[in-house]
């Protein structure tokens, strides 16, 4: 036997549709107090996640239907308007009038994730990363999305690039596309250093990849963080002896000669993406002296378009700062490459 709950008069009564698959052996015991929001666990400890209740009262109901015989209806919300109850298993917070969810558990790590009003077909989204609270004008020009139904997921990898930190954005992956039905591909941006993670996943995981916008993206460590601070180093960009410290230490490189001969950049892990077809769009900065033009940008187009792959720069009058003026050809870029079919 199974618990059913009576919602509200907004409502109506519904149970788990996994309780005629045999997923629960023993009774679901939904916690619930009258006129509030309470959430339902199966007896492994389960979350359920998307299946919340009003509760008004509760009696007794067989597995096939409610205590009438009436088949139960599904109760998962397919907005961020459909109920009050919230959609993620995070803290919910408002960002600058949007619904937020921060420290959102998965079995590899955390992440945030920032949600439309009504979820656009097929649940697209956008993963980013380091500093995208901070900027403003390249979080804002996300939010012009959100506003068409996007989600945007804040899923962090490994500062320095490291494969280790693929884990945490595998994690917010797989719970999102399984659990959320979120589309198969993402569409995945970054600034500054967090490129390194960017692509690091990318290139592990290009048939995930819908789109990859960077915007004054690290694209060779030897430009940043190396730069003209490491001894032997041919470089212009001004470098960051701290960042190139963890960076060795990250990869297990003992001497700044050893680490000069990687082949961890983003530069070099462009292949997978050119023969999967995954479109690239650069923005940067003319006058950049962290991140040089000719030592990033400049090198990513040349290689990838020689290993067959469609990419196009932007160069801007600007030094490292982040976000376009105007966003117009960022915005059509991304939704160009979307897929909203269900």
């Amino acid at each position: 036997m199974f618990e059913r709950v009576t919602l509200l008069s907004a409502l109506t009564c519904a149970l788990l549709s996994q309780a005629q698959a045999g997923v629960a052996s023993e009774p679901v015991a939904p916690t619930v107090v009258r006129g509030q929001v309470a959430r339902t666990e199966l007896p492994t400890g389960k979350d359920l996640g998307a299946i919340w209740f009003i509760g008004d009262s509760i009696t007794q109901s067989n597995a096939d239907g409610d205590a009438n015989g009436s088949p139960r209806k599904s109760l998962k919300p397919e907005s961020a308007e459909s109920a009050d109850a919230p959609l993620f298993p995070g803290k919910k917070c408002d960002f600058r009038g949007y619904d937020r969810y921060d420290h959102v558990k998965t079995a590899k790590g955390s992440f945030s994730i920032v949600c439309p009003k009504n979820a656009a077909p097929g649940k697209p989204w956008l993963w980013r990363s380091l500093y995208w609270d901070a900027i403003k004008r390249f979080s804002n020009t996300d939010l012009q999305l959100v506003d068409q139904g996007y989600h945007v997921v804040l899923a962090h990898g490994d500062v320095s690039g490291h494969p280790r930190g693929n884990a945490n954005i595998d994690g917010a992956y797989e719970l999102l596309t399984q659990e959320y039905g979120f589309s198969k591909k993402c569409s995945m941006a970054s600034m500054s250093r967090g490129t390194l993670s960017l692509f690091r996943w990318a290139t592990e995981n290009p048939e995930k990849v819908e789109s990859i916008y960077v915007d004054n993206g690290v694209c060779n460590v030897l430009s940043w963080p190396a730069g003209k601070p490491v001894p032997g180093n041919h470089s212009i960009g001004s470098g960051n002896r701290k960042s190139w410290t963890l960076f060795k230490q990250q990869f297990g490189y003992a001497t700044d000669a050893e680490a000069l001969k990687t082949k961890q950049s983003p530069i070099d892990l462009l292949e997978p993406l050119a023969k999967a077809g995954v479109p690239i769009l650069m923005v940067c900065g003319s006058k950049d002296p962290a991140v040089p033009y000719e030592e990033n940008d400049a090198i990513m187009e040349q290689r990838y378009q020689a290993l067959g792959g469609s990419i196009e720069v932007i160069v801007e009058n600007k030094g490292h700062s982040h976000g376009m003026k105007d966003p117009t050809p960022v915005l059509e870029f991304i939704k160009k490459n979307t897929n909203t079919k269900k």
